[in-house]
């Protein structure tokens, strides 16, 4: 197997260091007030609901509607925004203080404040089915001291809480809205933002409007935001073309070149935070919050034929004939811009197949070809052509894989309640480690939908929330992902590398790392 690059994990551990991008200095662009921009979105959210949702596409429609205590800026650094200041840390290290902005109000004209963010953090604690609740299991209690101050007593150390803050979790929703709505806030969801839910048709459209209650109006130069769901990635793209949208989600690679030679776009290139791999159902039986019992599937009960199939794949050949080679392909979950990418040193990795290895793995199993092997996967030709890719590839070792075309929030659903074998699915990752291994593998994650359970995995992500030095924090996540690298609950297959296709009569559009297209503040030129 080939090897990532590195002289040692030890002079790895010394040479942790972030990766940000530089951004040089622009003149401001010249906006028209007024106008509705259309995003077309390659997938349908699922809920619009901070505590319930698990999609990139959903958390994009609630960055310009459900802001956060803190987000991120181009340079992946945290920085205040319903906050008023950086979370202050006490001496021990386990009580937050965090101040809050003064004079903003909700989008239902109710005033923001600490009794607020109070109800939200509790509401992603213990909400049935929440899945921040492992993002924010380290916080014992949230308290408030006076109107503009939040006091979060932790019963450990929470390396990664002012990311997860950053996050989800930190999405605070209007308290009168919760308090009418309860576990129907998605059919209407108020949060503090630069625009305001409207409508949402299924299948169809989800409408923002601009709203008159948010505190920086003068920076909001649109009447309102219109999410197309354009999950047929040509037509989104022919839509672009034709200005029939202003801004494509996420332009499929056999698109690409069309939409690079039209002088009326331009691209946004960004690497992704995360990754995109096989999530293989173990021990998810009976649904997330429910206790782990193993699928009883040749694929659960072997770590030799999920071995198999793992060295079947040539993840080299899977992104050039399907993505054009425009993605990166790997083996984890750690992007190579991570600052944590140095603990993948010296852990084994191959691109191109082993089907020697593969083939001695199926027979160490003892299983009897072929084996069936179910694969949730997307239903888009892009998806259909991966999954058929992955099948001839594995049809060499002895797997009969059953592709399963299914719409993303069904495909969420079904993943939560342990209705499926396999699920090629990606993640937006984040900027902690903590965000891209925690919820979907530790024991106790509210995202492991594959129902992984490994205690050598468990205490060191464990220990990588609680210990607050880097270096010994990449000690713990290169122990995590050597024990992954053995059992292999996912199948990691790229780190994505996505573009984004811009109308170039509107200007103020970003994706970062995050995936997120941020659009409150953009308009159309003048």
């Amino acid at each position: 197997m080939a090897r990532r690059a590195g002289s040692g994990f030890a002079m790895a551990v010394v040479a942790l260091t972030l990766v940000a991008a530089a951004i040089s200095a622009s003149p401001a662009p010249a906006f028209k007030n007024g106008g509705t921009l259309a995003i077309g979105l390659a997938q349908e959210p699922d809920a619009l609901d901070p505590t319930l949702s698990n999609t990139t596409v959903a958390s994009t429609v609630f960055a310009q509607m459900c802001e956060k205590l803190y987000d991120l800026n181009a340079q992946l650094q945290v920085v205040p925004q319903l906050a008023a200041s950086l979370p202050q840390f006490s001496e021990n290290k386990k009580t937050v203080t965090i101040q809050l902005r003064r004079g903003v109000k909700f989008n239902d004209g109710t005033p923001f404040n600490a009794a607020a963010v109070k109800q939200s953090l509790d509401r992603h604690k213990t909400l049935p089915r929440s899945f921040r609740a492992a993002q924010l299991a380290p916080v014992a209690s949230i308290d408030t001291a006076g109107d503009y101050t939040v006091v979060l007593r932790l019963s450990s150390r929470d390396a990664p809480l002012t990311a997860w803050l950053a996050s989800g979790p930190g999405r605070i929703m209007s308290p009168k809205a919760l308090n009418e709505l309860g576990d129907r806030f998605a059919t209407n969801p108020v949060c503090v933002g630069p625009f305001m839910f409207k409508e949402r048709l299924a299948g169809d459209h989800i409408a923002l409007v601009k709203s008159p209650y948010y505190y920086d109006k003068k920076k909001v130069h649109l009447d309102s935001i219109v999410f197309k769901m354009m999950t047929d990635p040509a037509a989104r793209t022919q839509n672009l073309r034709a200005h029939s949208i202003d801004v494509e989600d996420r332009i499929p690679s056999t698109e690409l070149q069309s939409v690079k030679s039209d002088s009326s776009l331009k691209v946004i290139k960004q690497t992704s935070l995360g990754y995109t791999g096989i999530t293989i159902n173990i021990g998810n039986k009976n649904g997330v919050d429910k206790p782990h019992e193993n699928l009883g599937t040749p694929l659960a009960r072997s770590a030799d034929l999920r071995q198999a199939f793992e060295l079947a794949l040539d993840r080299n050949l899977i992104n050039h004939v399907v993505y054009g080679g425009v993605h990166s392909p790997g083996c984890f979950p750690l992007p190579p811009e991570s600052a944590y990418a140095a603990a993948t040193t010296g852990i084994p990795c191959h691109l191109r197949a082993k089907l020697s290895a593969a083939k001695a793995a199926f027979k160490r199993s003892g299983a009897n070809a072929p084996v069936d092997v179910h694969m949730m996967l997307g239903p888009t030709p892009i998806d259909a052509r991966e999954g058929a890719l992955i099948q001839g590839m594995e049809k060499k070792v002895g797997f009969n894989v059953i592709p399963d075309p299914t719409e993303l929030a069904t495909a969420v659903s079904r993943a939560q309640s342990g209705r499926f074998e396999t699920w090629l699915v990606g993640n937006a990752g984040g900027i902690d480690p903590d965000q891209n291994l925690y919820g979907q593998l530790n024991s106790k994650g509210s995202q492991n939908s594959g129902g992984y359970a490994s205690p050598v995995f468990d205490r060191a992500t464990n220990q990588g929330r609680s210990i607050l030095k880097p270096r010994r924090r990449l000690e713990q996540y290169h122990i995590a992902l050597a024990q992954l690298a053995q059992d292999l609950p996912i199948i990691y297959l790229r780190n994505p590398i996505n573009r984004y296709g811009v109308s170039k009569n509107v200007a103020g559009v970003q994706v970062f790392g995050d995936s997120l297209i941020r659009a409150a503040f953009a308009g159309f030129k003048r």
